[in-house]
Formats: structure tokens, C-alpha cells, sequence
């Protein structure tokens, strides 16, 4: 990644991935009534506090798409729009798995083969592979 955008992109994955590891998980449902002092909380506990910063991120995310249209430098990029869409179903994937034990992980669902814990593995995998692939096939590519 070699566009700015991009990285400041990685750095918000990246922080979202720490934020994940080293608060959240040790966060249970009976954590989100408790009280917190920080500004973000309004008032309100840990429950408001991450319902507020997902309210901040939406709110920037509409300040920088309305800082884009008003400049006309909108995202047309087809490689940002395919990345922003694979992103989006990533996220939608790893919130699947929030909170989720081995007994949901080993849950099949009805006409289904495998188990939720498969079907990870299945797109971990896959997603390796055929990265690997495409990345050797460009770069072989280029050095016709």
C-alpha cells in the first residue's frame, strides 16, 4: 500500500484489531451497564460509549465522503470500491463471531455441512490462496 489514504486506512483496521484484542474481549455483557467517566460515554456507561463511537466513525465517514464530493475527488477508483465492499463483508463476518464460544463455533446450520468454525477456516484458507495466486500472476505478468 503505497497511496497515504491507504495507509491511514491499515491504521484504523489495524487500531480497530487492538481495540478488539486488548479491551473488548475482556468486556462480557454484564460490562455494558456499568458506568464510565470518559466524555464519549455522554453520561451513559460502556454500552453508550461504543454506541457513540460507532456513531463517530459513521459521522466522519460522512464528513470525509462530503469533503470528497465537494472537492469532486469522489471515490471512482474501481480497486477502492472492490476493497471498501470486501471490507464491509469482512466486518460483517468477524461481528458474526463476537462473543461466540466453541459451542457456537461447532454449530452447523440446518442443510449445511459445516460448522461455523469450518466455514472461517474455509474463507482464512481461501483468501490466502488465492491471494497468493493473484499477486504471483501479476508480478510474473509484470516482468514480461
Amino acid at each position: 500500500m503505497t497511496r497515504e489514504g491507504d495507509a491511514l486506512a491499515l491504521r484504523l483496521f489495524e487500531s480497530m484489531g487492538t481495540t478488539l484484542r486488548e479491551t473488548l474481549d475482556g468486556l462480557g455483557e454484564h460490562d455494558l451497564d456499568r458506568p464510565c467517566s470518559h466524555g464519549c460515554a455522554m453520561g451513559g456507561g460502556v454500552r453508550r460509549l461504543l454506541v457513540h463511537n460507532a456513531e463517530h466513525d459513521r459521522q466522519h465517514a460522512a464528513a470525509i465522503s462530503n469533503a470528497r464530493i465537494a472537492a469532486r475527488a469522489m471515490q471512482e477508483s474501481q480497486r477502492a470500491m472492490l476493497l471498501r465492499d470486501w471490507l464491509r463483508e469482512r466486518v460483517e463476518l468477524i461481528g458474526q463471531l463476537l462473543g461466540a464460544g466453541a459451542d457456537v463455533l461447532d454449530l452447523t446450520a440446518p442443510g449445511d455441512e459445516w460448522s461455523v468454525r469450518e466455514h472461517v477456516e474455509h474463507v482464512l484458507h481461501w483468501e490466502r490462496d488465492s491471494m497468493d495466486v493473484a499477486l504471483a500472476e501479476v508480478r510474473e505478468a509484470a516482468a514480461r
